[in-house]
């Protein structure tokens, strides 16, 4: 008598969850660095946003700021609040600290956050910079942008 099969056998299961697995690693691999990218690129917009918040000011007072960059959100009149910098990949926990120096090399701490220049004698007042010294996804360093 002839018997009627239906279904799949446990060695053709297992051989269909074996190729979905490798499909998957092969994704995941491929997609994986999708999110530091992305944060990486949202930190470059945001550095962009408080630097034209930055010239906002300057062509309201014909200075930059002096101070840790408080007043671009005093009464929201230049910037709603300072963005958080996301650094993908580094030590830095996100922040929105700013750090303030003479100088971009004293402004420099390798903490995360912002660093600006705020000294009206110095060459580079007025300078935002991204406060880290890693290296981002293309191999650029985060304060040279």
């Amino acid at each position: 008598m002839p018997t009627n099969r239906r279904g799949f056998t446990l060695l053709e299961l297992m051989i269909v969850v074996t190729i979905i697995s490798i499909l998957a690693g092969v994704a995941m691999t491929r997609f994986g660095g999708v999110l530091d990218r992305s944060r990486e690129g949202a930190t470059r917009g945001a550095a962009g946003s408080v630097r034209s918040a930055i010239g906002i000011y300057y062509g309201d007072n014909s200075a930059f700021p002096t101070d840790d960059l408080s007043c671009l959100t005093e009464a929201k009149r230049y910037i709603d609040n300072l963005p958080v910098v996301k650094l993908p990949g580094t030590v830095h926990p996100e922040n929105r600290h700013v750090s303030v120096g003479a100088s971009t090399a004293a402004a420099i701490t390798d903490t995360g956050g912002w660093a600006y220049v705020n000294d009206p004698d110095s060459p580079s007042y007025g300078t935002l910079l991204i406060n880290c010294t890693h290296e981002d996804s293309k191999g650029k360093r985060w304060d040279e942008q």
